[in-house]
């Protein structure tokens, strides 16, 4: 049985004796449980540290009121834990394949085992609903000699209840702070236990490729958290396909910076990734854009369930392509894409640094924008077909990320660009979701036609909008080439 509850804790380191203020003062407070609980907990992950590096923490419990397996992620100032009731020695296949992106398909092994004496201090309100746990930790470290981390200590940690608020947690705070505690630098009593994770930061780059760097470790954070997303069933599509582009536009655009056949490998990767995504993200798009149409005309001119068979037919599609991208996310060739991230991650393949960053930095992003100019040009000339416009779009969005990337080197300089390009990108992106409706329409109305009980009216009346406002668009565009 797995379960999701979120948790929203402090924790505070203390002496050893360290006096728990009264926890009854605050009027909320009707009375305080107290039991005492002996815990046994041992940690799970890869020999590199993947989860710690992410502040993920993997356990197998014994004791208390909730033993089994538990899984905390990041979730702002709280966390998301997953429990699974089973006490079976090794790691549960659902756990396990939640976490296969993040551990980049390496086994997760034990780390660490903690045993806890535990004093729970539950506070309750009048109606017996709880507020808060105050737990009062001692906890001893077994199962490694401690030369990484600390080996016994004594902590406090604060979880707010069902029935608790903020404002009952930071008071709490503030009367154990009072009474001598420090808030935990650590999240989580294995870390303590451990120390930090691997060092994975970069040693040595300087000037633009510094620059780069920070930019594109945002993009690896943004893939790894979409990949954790996805197998949660939690719809990160569209910010995980953002984070590739940027990424792969990146390599493209400053592709002096980059050993040329590593640059090479990854982008092929990084497009096909792309590509699968895209393939979800667009009848997303396509769903919710069809959708508002129908609703926006005048019911006399809806004939037919077409509200109900657009939904239908894009969800079916929908699922189909969702089921591919979740394949291709526990194939050979995706885990082959995240552990070849995670090696840009630690180790870029660099082949040289600037040492001006501006004056590095301001070649590249005129040299992008000088090609989205000249896309854009091509695109508008009279006998240029859809592709050109799209393809002027694509240049746009990696002129646009030039500028956000060098926009700390920059300054306000690439402002009004990266304002002006999102406006562009805005609207070649409305024409080339018009064109693709367009088809979807045409496809539809004579399936339409061809149907007992439907009529292709509304479709090609939707159609009609749909080439309207394309021609609109490209003649904007145009007018503001010319």
């Amino acid at each position: 049985m797995t379960e999701q509850y979120r948790e929203r804790e402090d924790k505070y380191d203390v002496s050893t004796d360290f006096v728990v203020p009264d926890l009854t003062e605050d009027p909320s407070v009707d009375r305080v449980e107290t039991q005492m609980h002996l815990l046994e907990a041992m940690y799970f992950d890869t020999p590199e540290g993947h989860l710690r590096q992410r502040r993920i923490t993997l356990r197998r419990r014994k004791g208390g009121t909730d033993p089994g397996w538990h899984l905390k992620l990041p979730a702002g100032p709280a966390r998301t834990e997953i429990r699974v009731s089973s006490r079976a020695p090794s790691v549960p296949r659902a756990l396990s394949d939640l976490l296969l992106g993040v551990r980049r398909g390496l086994k997760l092994v034990p780390t660490v085992e903690l045993s806890t004496t535990r004093h729970s201090h539950v506070l309750l309100d009048a109606q017996g609903r709880p507020l808060a746990e105050v737990a009062d930790d001692l906890v001893h470290v077994s199962g490694q000699d401690g030369s990484r981390g600390v080996a016994d200590w004594r902590e406090i940690e604060v979880e707010l209840g069902s029935a608790g608020d903020e404002d009952l947690l930071a008071t709490l705070g503030e009367r154990l702070v009072t009474g001598g505690a420090a808030r935990s630098l650590s999240m989580s009593k294995a870390s303590r236990a451990l120390g930090s994770p691997p060092d994975a930061a970069r040693t040595g780059l300087k000037g633009l490729a510094r620059v780069v760097d920070d930019y594109l470790q945002t993009q690896y954070d943004a893939i790894v958290d979409g990949d954790l997303a996805l197998r949660r069933e939690i719809n990160a599509v569209h910010p995980t396909r953002v984070a590739v582009r940027r990424l792969r536009s990146t390599v493209r655009t400053f592709d002096a910076l980059f050993d040329p056949v590593a640059a090479k490998r990854l982008e092929d990767e990084l497009v096909w990734y792309a590509a699968i995504l895209g393939s979800v993200r667009d009848l997303d798009v396509l769903r919710d854009r069809l959708t508002a149409k129908v609703a926006a005309l005048p019911a006399e001119y809806v004939l037919g369930p077409v509200a109900a068979r657009l939904e239908s037919s894009l969800a079916l599609e929908r699922a189909t392509e969702y089921r591919r991208l979740r394949k291709t996310m526990n194939g050979k060739r995706y885990l082959a894409l995240i552990r070849m991230l995670d090696q840009w991650r630690v180790d870029p393949p660099f082949t040289g640094s600037a040492d001006s960053p501006r004056a590095k930095a301001s070649t590249y992003v005129k040299q992008a924008e000088k090609t989205m100019l000249r896309r854009l040009h091509l695109a508008t000339r009279p006998d240029a077909d859809d592709d050109l416009l799209h393809r002027a779009r694509k240049a746009e969005k990696r002129y646009r990320y030039a500028c956000e990337l060098a926009q700390s080197t920059l300054g306000k300089q690439t402002e009004q660009a990266i304002t002006s390009a999102k406006a562009l990108q805005k609207l070649l992106g409305e024409f080339q979701d018009s064109v693709v409706s367009a088809a979807m329409l045409r496809r539809l109305g004579v399936q339409a036609g061809d149907t007992v009980g439907e009529n292709g009216f509304t479709y090609g009346l939707l159609l009609a909008q749909e080439l309207a406002t394309s021609a609109r668009i490209r003649r904007q565009v145009v007018d503001d080439d010319s």
